[in-house]
């Protein structure tokens, strides 16, 4: 059975004279943690295996097969499309046949849209992506296998895999390109492995937490809140807002449920008390 030809450019290089972007991909590939492998069938278009390889670095794959691709596959347009990814293509493994190139794998899952004569599980890409982790937490090898621009996966081609994974799309217009398809699964995957940071992560920028950032501040305890509502209803009340009086609870209440669905923060209040304090001359 093939193993593949690897192709080891970037690799074999100096690390200290690769930019920074490729030395960490680079490393990456060198620990070669047990994530999905990705693996492209009759790949026609250089700048799609370029963006499917610039896909995978956004969420941290870098293992890259390639079944059949065209012979310029490794122009210069493909490079230009990886935006920094080259490691992938340079590491890239080339295989002859489906069959070969999944040889070291415990569990294959298949992209495709069409209905299918075959019985085989069908997983969205979310549900696919808590299956895989389970998986590699129990020590198998994953392979992701999607099919070229013109036709996608053969029937024959489907047949090596152990589960289909179908994305909920438009029936009407169900096809995604190839770098698409790869960027829905890798992003399911990537989701359920972090630790819940979104975005860049630099040396100056921490990324950022889902929900309000308030690092520098806290949010507004009762007790600031209520001297605020106190001030606030004061300044309306010497100033008449309040009318007629017999409507004033109903009115004020309005009022304090409008700031609490805000959420404020200690450094919202204080500016708040600035506002109001400057708009009565106070």
């Amino acid at each position: 059975m093939k193993t593949g030809q690897y192709l080891n450019i970037q690799i074999t290089n100096k690390i200290s004279e690769m930019p920074k972007k490729i030395v960490k991909i680079a490393q990456k590939i060198r620990k070669q943690e047990n994530k999905p492998v990705i693996i492209l069938a009759n790949p026609q278009l250089g700048h799609n295996i370029g963006a499917v390889a610039r896909v995978m670095a956004n969420f941290d794959l870098y293992k890259l097969r390639l079944v059949k691709p065209r012979d310029a596959w490794s122009a210069d347009e493909t490079y230009s499309s990886a935006s920094g990814a080259s490691g992938i293509l340079d590491n890239a493994g080339i295989f002859d046949n489906v069959g070969d190139s999944i040889f070291d794998l415990d569990t294959v899952y298949a992209t495709t849209a069409r209905r299918r004569d075959l019985i085989k599980e069908v997983l969205s890409p979310k549900s696919a992506a808590k299956d895989m982790k389970m998986r590699i937490q129990d020590g198998q090898k994953i392979g992701l296998l999607f099919g070229g621009e013109k036709s996608g996966l053969s029937n024959d081609e489907l047949s090596y895999a152990n589960t289909i994974i179908t994305a909920p799309v438009n029936p009407e217009f169900a096809s995604l390109n190839l770098a698409q398809a790869v960027c829905v699964i890798a992003y399911e995957f990537y989701s359920g492995i972090t630790n819940g940071e979104l975005g860049r992560i630099t040396e100056s920028d921490k990324g950022r937490i889902e929900g309000l950032p308030i690092e520098k501040t806290r949010g507004a305890n009762k007790n600031e809140f209520i001297h605020f509502i106190e001030f606030l209803e004061k300044t309306l009340d010497d100033r008449g807002f309040f009318y007629p009086a017999e409507k004033k609870t109903m009115m004020l209440n309005n009022i304090k449920s409008m700031f609490q669905r805000q959420n404020l923060t200690q450094k919202d209040i204080k500016i708040l008390f600035g506002i109001f304090k400057h708009i009565v001359g106070e």
